[in-house]
């Protein structure tokens, strides 16, 4: 393996392989290889989203950070089925992700839920049928950090502008990347096959209908920042196969430790430094494989935009209660939705 191709192991697996490194001169190929990627990987994510910022405003920042992470993820993940249809597919999660946030805050709960319902289904559907690529945790992130940085008039038409760009880049390189796989499914056959009895299917309503109405809880509270209740509770619902528990747990662990650890630095750093802790735990999350560390250090950047607006104390304790809410209602409706599926499925089972 030589250097580049060791830059492009994810983190848990370079890892492994520097803990499992046949002699010194490997461990440090790898080692070097896991710094170099990191410190590449966020010039990269500064200088990209600096230049969508100047074209399109600072406040569409948020459509640059989806961009730039759909942008890196299909390079190698696709869809799992045709690449004509997942293509086709890709636009309309774009349009989706650029348009429902937006609309479905303009309108009361109940029309904002069928919207959000309507457009998480989608995308889960045609986005995420291999659960284990990940494409749940990205596309519906995306969805979520939309959802919490809306815009309307001028900034929504230049977001469209944005979005379309992003699309087109993020398109060419999903189309380079996997022209020549050979799928053996079509779009409609997934369609046709979907069962909430089948494990994909139910998995999927699951996320949808479990989003959906966490979104709809943070919108009852009238809370801020709902994409904070809305990414903890797509945290402990999208995990394939596994129950929600140790994930929640993660979570909370995580939160807490990580707004607590923003709030010490915080008020030690000078005023002058505060703008570089984005950079400096974006660094370290490279480094990282587990996710409570992941957790712990994405308070830095979420905590870093939330407090401008409510301060560093109202920021930190916000967090923390949304993060409890989302994980709770996420747990609480896993047991409840899975209870009732799974009695329609005995019924079901029984009748035939």
């Amino acid at each position: 393996m030589n250097f580049y191709q060791a830059m492009q192991l994810d983190v848990s697996v370079c890892k492994g392989k520097i803990r499992n490194a046949a002699n010194p001169s490997e461990r440090h190929k790898l080692i070097a290889a896991l710094i170099v990627k990191d410190i590449l990987c966020v010039l990269f994510a500064v200088v990209f989203i600096s230049i969508l910022n100047f074209l399109f405003g600072d406040e569409n920042s948020s459509a640059a950070v989806v961009i730039f992470c759909i942008l890196l993820t299909v390079r190698f993940v696709d869809f799992g089925y045709c690449l004509k249809s997942s293509l086709i597919n890709f636009f309309i999660v774009f349009v989706l992700l650029t348009f429902s946030p937006c609309i479905a805050q303009s309108v009361n709960p109940a029309w904002g839920f069928l919207i959000n319902f309507l457009s998480i289904g989608f995308i889960v559907i045609s986005a995420c049928h291999e659960p284990l690529y990940g494409g749940a945790g990205l596309y519906l992130f995306a969805y979520m950090f939309l959802y919490g940085n809306p815009v309307g008039g001028h900034l929504l038409v230049l977001r469209v502008f944005e979005m379309l760009l992003g699309c087109l880049l993020c398109g060419i390189i999903f189309y380079i990347n996997h022209r020549k796989k050979d799928y053996g499914k079509t779009f409609s056959q997934i369609v046709k096959d979907f069962s909430l009895f089948d494990p994909l299917g139910k998995w999927q309503f699951q996320v949808t209908l479990g989003l959906s109405l966490g979104i709809l809880v943070g919108e009852l509270l009238q809370v801020d920042r709902i994409m904070w209740v809305g990414c903890a509770c797509l945290t402990v619902l999208s995990q394939y196969g596994e129950r929600p528990n140790k994930r929640a747990f993660q979570r909370l662990g995580g939160v807490v430790a990580g707004s607590v650890l923003f709030g010490i630095v915080y008020q030690l750093l000078p005023a002058s430094a505060h703008s570089y802790l984005g950079i400096y735990s974006g660094l370290l999350l490279g480094l990282c494989a587990a996710y409570h560390w992941k957790t712990l250090l994405n308070c830095f950047g979420a905590l870093l935009m939330a407090t401008n607006i409510f301060g560093v104390k109202s920021a930190i304790i916000l967090r923390i209660i949304n993060n409890i809410i989302g994980c709770c209602f996420g747990v609480l409706f896993y047991y409840v939705y899975n209870f009732i599926v799974d009695r329609f499925a005995n019924a079901r089972t029984g009748r035939s």
